[in-house]
């Protein structure tokens, strides 16, 4: 998980905002569409909360919009808030099970009073500088507040696996350049800036990254 550099809203919005009576619920779907559009852009094209690559465009398993404020406690002014809207996966909000759900998916199904973030806001990094990664792909934190957010709410550790199979990519291509070999720090630091500055579609996962690449630094 890694910090969401707001931009600004779509003019679309705006306008719709401003018209009598607005609401999220009755909002045209090519107006959803144009704000998905803008999110992933600022998001570089992954989930603001798992990291997994989403796509634009319409239908099952594609981008939703999610509010940071939940829609069932919050206000007609607050769910039309772009600064409370981010793009999030699809999160298995079909599956049977609460324990197969991620994401905003997984926060929706649990009852209102829990719903809200303890400390996580991607919108500040200082609330996820506490996060860290085990070998094994598993996300946690030494705040339990923190811990409680990425567990309990958005049930992370469901996708471990994929968050290893990125590091493991990731250090594959390391021992390609340097078969054998020291790893050059410098090669080390580029790779790090790499994925820290990323402007187009960000790396699926690149959270784990950026820490192991850290660390090994």
């Amino acid at each position: 998980m890694i910090e969401v550099k707001k931009g600004p809203e779509p003019k679309g919005l705006l306008q719709y905002r401003l018209t009598p009576h607005a609401t999220y619920a009755a909002m045209p779907s090519v107006l959803k569409q144009e704000i998905i559009e803008s999110l992933l852009s600022e998001q570089g094209y992954i989930c603001a909360y798992c990291m997994k690559r989403i796509e634009s465009g319409y239908g099952k398993h594609r981008a939703t919009i999610e509010h940071c404020i939940p829609q069932a406690s919050s206000n007609e002014s607050e769910r039309l808030n772009y600064r409370n809207m981010l793009a999030v996966c699809w999160g298995n909000r079909d599956a049977g099970s609460i324990n197969d759900k991620t994401c905003d998916a997984r926060r929706g199904s649990l009852p209102l009073e829990e719903q809200s973030m303890k400390k996580v806001d991607v919108f500040h990094g200082s609330t996820l500088s506490s996060i860290a990664y085990r070998s094994d792909g598993t996300i946690f934190s030494e705040d339990p507040d923190v811990d409680e957010d990425l567990n309990r709410r958005l049930n992370l550790n469901y996708l471990k696996g994929c968050r290893l199979a990125a590091l493991q990519t990731l250090q594959r291509e390391i021992n390609r350049h340097y078969p054998g070999k020291t790893v050059s720090k410098d090669y080390l630091q580029r790779l790090l800036a790499h994925y820290q500055a990323q402007s187009g579609p960000k790396t699926p996962y690149c959270g784990i990254l950026i820490a192991w690449l850290k660390r090994k630094l």
